[in-house]
């Protein structure tokens, strides 16, 4: 079975256009969150990155994000949040008007099901074309299978994603889950896979929105 090569990925000037990327702060018994490992892995190789780590807390996640976004003004936003151990890339296509938290987030806080924003509609769609994203990435064994996902779960991840399209509606936005990666469980070179395919997402993006944008 053919593989699709690495892309040769253009090179965007980083002062026309920023991307944030954002993060979760670990959670639950865990001391540390592979979104937050993934994103140090990026900072570290791509320039002037605009980066942030978010609270695992209901009531002051939206308030994080959303200073991150007045302090850096960017042109898109993708999430980072961590989700099962399978070694795939979920880009996840819907944000959905619903919390159902099954554990506590790090204020304790359980949530039975019910509508993030009750005026709000029942789902948003990505604005970002998560299609065209997901069939520029490379599939060859030095980087992590992805999918298109939709369903970005009922816990934070979904909950910030649907805050981040609702309130901020023109900025272009998508969620990424990575998995679960764990030093015990995962080889460095998984590490090495997850971090490629996210640096690749990040380049794709930022250069659909230099190319797709006019001065």
């Amino acid at each position: 079975m053919s593989t699709k090569p690495a892309k040769a990925w253009q090179v965007v000037d980083k002062q026309t256009k920023v991307v944030l990327v954002t993060a979760f702060e670990p959670f639950g018994d865990s001391d540390v969150n592979a979104s937050e490992t993934v994103l140090r892995q990026l900072e570290q190789t791509l320039d002037d990155l605009r980066t942030g780590i978010l609270p695992v807390r209901k009531n002051s996640v939206h308030k994080a994000l959303a200073g991150l976004i007045e302090q850096h003004t960017p042109d898109a936003l993708i999430m980072l949040g961590e989700a099962g151990p399978n070694e795939e890339i979920r880009l996840e296509l819907v944000a959905l008007n619903h919390d159902d938290f099954r554990m506590p987030d790090n204020d304790g806080l359980t949530v039975d099901a019910s509508r993030i924003v009750d005026s709000g509609p029942d789902a948003y769609f990505s604005n970002i074309d998560v299609h065209s994203v997901a069939s520029s990435l490379p599939t060859n064994g030095d980087y992590a299978p992805s999918t298109i996902s939709l369903s970005a779960g009922s816990f934070l991840c979904n909950h910030t994603y649907f805050l981040a399209r609702h309130f901020h509606g023109n900025l272009p936005a998508v969620f990424v889950h990575i998995p679960c990666l764990r030093d015990e469980t995962h080889t460095a070179a998984a590490f090495e896979r997850v971090s490629n395919t996210v640096n690749c997402i990040v380049q794709e993006i930022t250069a659909t929105l230099t190319t797709s944008t006019t001065d």
